[in-house]
């Protein structure tokens, strides 16, 4: 019988910061707290409003890939031309533009 997850509370109450993926510079425009969990020995950091998440057994492993996956989300959905984008891609640059500033 697998562990239930357990959420580590001191880490969960902090809000998300600015971070650098690249050249590229991420600011938060609303106070966003991340999800982090711990099972077994793996580290999961989640940004839930974009369903966005970051694995490993390394918890700054886990951050920086979680991290590395926004930015990829940003590449395919904002840096892309909007006649592109289906709806749900419309929907999902809209979220990223209201979460982060970037430069």
């Amino acid at each position: 019988m697998a562990a239930e997850p357990v959420t580590i509370e001191f880490l969960e109450r902090h809000p998300l910061r600015e971070f650098e993926v690249g050249a590229r510079k991420f600011v938060p425009l609303r106070v966003t707290n991340l999800q982090v969990d711990y099972d077994d020995g793996f580290w999961s950091v989640s940004l839930t409003p974009i369903d966005a998440i970051g694995c490993s057994q390394d918890f700054l492993e886990a951050r920086l890939k979680l991290f590395e996956y926004i930015d990829f989300l940003w590449n395919e959905y904002v840096l892309c031309p909007e006649d592109e984008l289906g709806e749900t891609g419309k929907m999902q640059r809209e979220l990223l533009l209201e979460l982060f500033s970037v430069s």
